[in-house]
């Protein structure tokens, strides 16, 4: 099998119905994390499967924007805590998507004196995402 080389962009982030965020971002993942749990021995079964869930979060990077009132940091103050769905699509041109539903947190507001600043964001996923193929 060939080597594949997946690299992000031109691509977009979309929050809630139509707010598209791709100008801003820098940096862009959907990352899952293991919560496993030994299961409970009973008589019948006293060496049980470990029980294992996947958590999903969206983090990245995106140039703060503080002072636009419709920006990415704005938008994340006043929606924190909402449930809204996303539309990531990390390259255009290769026709996969992920979406689903997520919980709105608040980002850093500011950062160094006279540089452009770029601020994190993290925002866990109420299920696994959803991958669509579009040929």
């Amino acid at each position: 099998m060939p080597v594949i080389d997946s690299r992000l962009g031109p691509g977009t982030l979309v929050l809630g119905a139509s707010d598209d965020f791709s100008l801003q971002v820098s940096s862009c993942s959907l990352t899952p994390s293991t919560n496993e749990t030994d299961g409970t021995p009973t008589l019948a079964a006293p060496d049980p499967a470990v029980e294992v869930d996947f958590e999903w979060t969206l983090s990245g990077d995106v140039i703060s924007d503080w002072t636009d009132d419709e920006g990415f940091v704005n938008y994340c103050m006043d929606n924190a805590g909402t449930e809204v769905e996303f539309t990531f699509t990390p390259l255009t041109s290769a026709g996969v998507e992920y979406s689903g539903d997520l919980q709105i947190r608040p980002v850093q507001i500011g950062g160094d004196v006279a540089v452009q600043s770029v601020v994190s964001f993290e925002f866990p996923l109420t299920a696994a995402p959803t991958r669509t193929v579009t040929p």
